[in-house]
């Protein structure tokens, strides 16, 4: 059987891939920094792993604003997907990043003062 698979216009390779997420990459850069030091250092793979994991998790963004509170996600995200950041830590990251945007939901609107 010949099958013809159309692709839509958007899924086409396009000519740049998309730019990464720049808190996404900071926090792979801390990992990947702790890993050498720990080659340098001549670290066990266990402790390797574990010093990693936290260089990771410290890189993350602050639960502060929408901005972060995305970025957060999409670093508790690829961190699940590398195995920098275990699933069970990872449910408890993803509840608090849903507690701070609910928080952010429901926050008071600021009132422009009346000029003087």
């Amino acid at each position: 059987m010949n099958e013809t698979v159309l692709i839509p216009t958007a899924l086409e390779a396009s000519p740049e891939p998309p730019a990464r997420n720049a808190a996404v990459l900071r926090c792979c850069q801390a990992r990947q920094h702790s890993f050498e030091l720990s080659l340098d250092k001549r670290r066990s793979t266990y402790e390797t792993q574990q010093y990693a994991r936290q260089a990771y998790r410290d890189a993350m963004p602050d639960l502060a604003g929408y901005e972060n509170i995305r970025d957060f996600i999409a670093c508790t995200a690829h961190g699940m997907v590398i195995g920098a950041i275990e699933a069970m830590d990872a449910t408890k990251f993803l509840y608090a990043a849903q507690v701070a945007l609910g928080v952010l939901h429901h926050a008071p609107k600021t009132q422009k003062q009346p000029a003087v």
